[in-house]
Formats: structure tokens, C-alpha cells, sequence
């Protein structure tokens, strides 16, 4: 994952570079690095992916949701 692509994850979410921070569990200094980073940490893109399956959940769990479309966005999400 590269800085812009994890920009690009914080504004799909609608936070800011401080929710994003707090979410990460990372100053904001730190945060502000990885967004201009060529390439950001393993550790901070599977907490990406983390936070964005949680943000998935209760999505998937609706009855209209079929599990091959779960399965989908899942797969969007994944490198």
C-alpha cells in the first residue's frame, strides 16, 4: 500500500488525518508520514483492512446481503 492509496482509504471512510490517527492508534505526525510515503508499513495496511471489515460487518449481516456479495466486497478490499 503507498501513501496515496492509504489517503485514498482515509476519504473513502469520510475521516479526517485525526480520526484516521486515532483509529490506527498513531500520532498524528506519524499518520501524516505514512500518507506521504512511497510505501506505508504492513502493519498499518492490515490495520486498514481490519478497520474496514469491522466498518463491513453489520453490512453483511443483513438478509438482503447474499454471501456471494460479502464475498465480493470482501475481495475488493484485499491486495
Amino acid at each position: 500500500m503507498t501513501g496515496f492509496e492509504l489517503r485514498l482509504w482515509r476519504k473513502s471512510l469520510g475521516w479526517s488525518r485525526d480520526r484516521a490517527a486515532e483509529e490506527l492508534g498513531v500520532c498524528l505526525r506519524s499518520y501524516k508520514d505514512y500518507e506521504n510515503a512511497p510505501e506505508v508499513k504492513r502493519a498499518i495496511e492490515l490495520a486498514t483492512i481490519t478497520l474496514s471489515v469491522q466498518g463491513l460487518m453489520p453490512l453483511m449481516s443483513r438478509p438482503q446481503v447474499s454471501k456471494s456479495k460479502a464475498l465480493e466486497m470482501l475481495q475488493r478490499m484485499l491486495p
